[in-house]
This record gives structure tokens, C-alpha cells and sequence, in this order.
């Protein structure tokens, strides 16, 4: 005799919920793309912090041990491996850090940790190992790992969000995995976690995810209607105030973390300016202000000024320079990351959407590209792809998902025969495209993996195809690749990644 049985599971409000649907929750678009995303980050993740790293350690370690900004104990304790990171400022007469410091608002939670565990022994493995590569032992950059990938995180939830109202929810989310996966973003997160790109992007992420919630771009922040209008008002009234605080000191972390990401900031108050939203644009630009006050008290301190460039204070050379090379980061950007092509496809897309909104995502790249093409080293130096450009992440996501959204069906707008036709045609194409490219980008990680850790003359990095061929023409490919996941980058090699 077979005995049938139903096993129900009570949720929040007392009722079962069939494991059918249980099943169905688990495999929603945002809980697989997390899973996915927090698989990616953990496969690729290596706890050591090396080049630049060293510098925003320096940061977090004298505002967490010293209480203050004195970089004379972290020029002694980080002496093994500071090259660049910590220099002598002869106006000052000061140890001085040009690096941004906004960083360490971000990551010192996470550094504590590290100091509470580093007694535990499971934790603090080959100590001297990690002291002679970064300064200081595992519990404290494996933390702080931890911490980029939760930003790196946070950015792919806040740009899925975002993206959603363009496109299907199951698109939006192959979309922001894919971008993550081929853009900078990805080795900025993973195998060098200690850097201003991943907080950079995640600032950026939520800065633009509270202005369409701010404006109600594209649906967004509509509130439900209720039976009674003055809640609706009283609701209004008490959040209204905060979001705009939250917009303007998101918008003051950003610039704190990465300084030239204080543009980004100027074609959105354009916009809040051009919609009349005074109020919001008067409180936002008050906590934005207040929050980058830090900014020229600490450059005081440090270099005898409140307002100039470190780089140029520090050495007395120029960091600026009139001759942009902005054209050759955009080539650069996309030559390295071939998948934001859809991006630029979703330009005339949004054009046609929102103009308003195409004119600042379309001024924040290009101001972007300006800035990053008038510096001193405007290819940025040892870098995976064109790194300066990864904090616009959110960006990209979202003009892809316009590229490949459906307007009539998400948005309500009316076009015409011929419009909808090319949009249509045009999704079929980007579609395979996107595809293709997913496996591009992995085939991209791998040849990277391999080629910097394997090249005989000991590049860090090359041209995408010169990368490519170097691994395709390796008859022992996949096994420098495993032996590379064991030494290297990942779980295996988190108790001893090698340089």
C-alpha cells in the first residue's frame, strides 16, 4: 500500500508554501544571479594584496592602528613592499599616500575582522609568507576580500535592478553576470580585491539606482496607491528627505573613493537642475558637500594645501595634461572588453526612450573617458583592460538591457512599424552576440591567467589577441590552467597565492 504524503513549509504569514514553490523561489532571475555571482567570485579570488593595493592598505591600516593620519608606522611595517605607495613629501616633511582614501570607509569593518581573527590558526596560515608579500598576514586581506566581493556584489543586485525595467528579468540578469564577467569590474573584484575600481563601482551603482528611484525614471520609486492620500503624503514626507541625503553622500563617497568620479555627479545634477527639483538638489548637494569635507582638511594636512593634485604636490610633476587621449582609452576600453558594444548599441535605444537620461549616461562616459585620457598615464599602466573606466559598470548594464529590452511591452512607448522592426531585428542579433561574447570573455580570463603567470619575459598583460594565441598554442593549456587555480587564484591556493 503507497502512502502519499504533502510537505508543506509555513512562511512569514503562517500559511504552507508547496515545495513546488519553494523550488520556484530558489530558481527566481535575482537568486541565481547571486549564486552564480558569488560562485564567479569565489572561483576567481585571491586573498594577497599587491602593486596599488599596498597603498589603500596603507590608508586603512593608519586610520584603524594609528587612530589618525601618521604614515611613519605603515612605512615601517609595509617597508618590505613599498615601492611607490608611501613617499616623502619635502614641503610637509611628511610620509604622504597620493592614493584616494575613500576606500577605507568601505573596507575598515573588514579589516577589523581581520585583526580579531588573526590569532585563530585555521585563518592565519604561513604568516611569514604573507608579511614578506603584503605586510601584514592572511586574516586581514582574506577579510577585506571578502569585502570587495560583497561590493562587487551589491553593484551586480543594483544593476540588475535597474536593468529589469528595460528587459526581461531572466535577460537582465545573463546581462549584469556577463558584464561583471567581461569587463574590468571582474579582476577587480576577484584577483586583486584591495582597489578604488570595486568600491568605486559600487558607489556609482547605488548613486544611480537612487536617482532613478529619486525622479521615478522609467517606473521606478512609484508608490502604490492607498485608500487613504494623506498616508501616501505622511510616507512621502518622512523618506523623502533621507533618499536625497543618501543621493548626495553616495555621490560625495564616490568622488572620496575615486576623485575623478566626482564628474559623474555633474550631468545628473544637470538633470535634477533641468526638472526643477530644488529641494532635493539643494539637500543632496549640502550632504554631498558635507561628506567631501574630509577631502581638503586631509590634503592640508598632507601636503601644505587644501586644493590640489597629490601626484603633483607629492613630485612637483604634472598629472594633468591638455593633450587628451581620450580617443585611445575608448579604443582601449573596447578592445579589452568587447561586450560593452551592446552597450553602444543601446545609445540610439535610450535616445529614443528618454533623452533626458541618454544625455547623462552619454556625458558621464564621455566625461569620463576625458578626464582618464588627460592624465599622466592615460593607459593606465599594468592594468586588466581599461581599468579607469570599470566604475561605470551600472552603466553598461543598463544600456545593454535597453538594447535588448522590448519598450512596447516594458515601458508602454509607442513606435512605429519600422522602429519596432529594426529594435526587434536588432535584439535577435545582440542576443547571439551576447552569447558569443560570454564565451569570448572566459576564453579572455583563461589566456590571461595563463599568459601572466606563464610568459617568459614576465609581462603582467598583452593585447587580447596576442594572449590568446599564447594559450591557444600551449600544447598543456588546461593544465598550467589547473595548476594556476591550485597556486594562484581561488580556494585551493587562499592559503598561499603566489605573487
Amino acid at each position: 500500500m503507497q502512502v502519499s504524503q504533502t510537505v508543506s513549509v509555513g512562511d512569514s504569514t503562517g500559511e504552507t508554501v508547496p515545495p513546488s514553490n519553494r523550488l520556484r523561489n530558489l530558481f527566481r532571475p535575482l537568486t541565481v544571479l547571486v549564486m552564480v555571482s558569488m560562485l564567479t567570485l569565489i572561483l576567481f579570488d585571491r586573498p594577497l594584496i599587491r602593486g596599488d593595493g599596498i597603498a589603500y592598505l596603507a590608508w586603512i591600516d593608519t586610520l584603524v592602528r594609528d587612530h589618525g593620519i601618521n604614515f611613519n608606522n605603515e612605512f615601517d611595517r609595509l617597508r618590505a613592499v613599498n615601492t611607490y605607495q608611501i613617499s616623502w613629501d619635502a614641503t610637509t616633511q611628511k610620509w604622504v599616500d597620493i592614493f584616494p582614501f575613500g576606500i577605507a570607509f568601505f573596507q575598515i569593518p573588514f579589516y577589523l575582522l581581520g585583526l580579531l581573527t588573526n590569532h585563530v590558526a585555521v585563518l592565519n596560515q604561513n604568516p611569514d609568507y604573507f608579511l614578506q608579500m603584503q605586510g601584514i598576514e592572511l586574516p586581514y586581506s582574506l577579510w577585506m576580500m571578502f569585502g570587495a566581493n560583497l561590493m562587487a556584489l551589491a553593484s551586480i543586485i543594483l544593476s540588475w535592478h535597474i536593468g529589469q525595467r528595460f528587459c526581461g528579468k531572466w535577460m537582465a540578469a545573463l546581462i549584469t553576470w556577463a558584464f561583471f564577467l567581461g569587463t574590468p569590474l571582474f579582476y577587480y573584484s576577484t584577483i586583486s580585491p584591495l582597489n578604488s575600481h570595486n568600491p568605486g563601482a559600487f558607489m556609482c551603482a547605488l548613486f544611480v539606482w537612487l536617482l532613478m528611484e529619486r525622479t521615478q525614471a522609467f517606473g521606478f520609486g512609484a508608490t502604490k496607491a492607498l485608500e487613504n492620500p494623506d498616508q501616501v503624503a505622511n510616507q512621502t514626507d518622512r523618506m523623502d528627505g533621507l533618499k536625497w541625503t543618501l543621493l548626495g553622500i553616495s555621490a560625495g563617497l564616490m568622488a572620496l573613493t575615486r576623485w575623478q568620479l566626482l564628474l559623474i555627479a555633474v550631468p545628473v545634477w544637470g538633470l535634477l537642475t533641468w526638472e526643477r527639483r530644488w529641494r532635493g538638489l539643494a539637500i543632496a548637494t549640502v550632504a554631498a558637500a558635507l561628506t567631501l569635507l574630509p577631502l581638503p582638511l586631509i590634503w592640508q594636512n598632507l601636503f601644505g594645501s587644501p586644493f590640489l593634485v597629490p601626484y603633483q604636490g607629492a613630485t612637483g610633476q604634472a598629472f594633468l595634461f591638455l593633450n587628451n587621449h581620450f580617443l585611445d582609452v575608448l579604443v582601449i576600453l573596447l578592445h579589452f572588453s568587447p561586450i560593452l558594444l551592446i552597450s553602444v548599441a543601446g545609445v540610439p535605444f535610450l535616445w529614443r526612450i528618454d533623452r533626458k537620461w541618454a544625455i547623462v549616461a552619454i556625458a558621464m562616459i564621455i566625461l569620463e573617458l576625458l578626464i582618464n585620457g588627460a592624465v599622466r598615464d592615460w593607459w593606465a599602466g599594468d592594468s586588466f583592460g581599461m581599468r579607469r573606466m570599470s566604475e561605470l559598470y551600472v552603466i553598461y548594464v543598463m544600456l545593454a538591457c535597453v538594447a535588448l529590452g522590448d519598450p512596447v511591452r516594458r515601458l508602454g512607448l509607442s513606435l512605429g512599424a519600422r522602429t519596432a522592426q529594426i529594435w526587434k531585428t536588432s535584439r535577435i542579433f545582440l542576443s547571439g552576440a551576447l552569447g558569443v561574447l560570454i564565451v569570448y570573455s572566459f576564453l579572455f580570463i583563461f589566456s590571461f591567467l595563463s599568459f601572466t603567470w606563464t610568459n617568459p619575459d614576465g609581462v603582467f598583460i598583452a593585447e587580447p589577441e596576442t594572449m590568446i594565441s599564447f594559450f591557444m598554442h600551449q600544447d598543456t593549456r588546461w593544465d598550467v590552467i589547473n595548476t594556476i587555480f591550485h597556486t594562484h587564484v581561488g580556494p585551493l591556493a587562499w592559503p598561499q597565492p603566489g605573487p
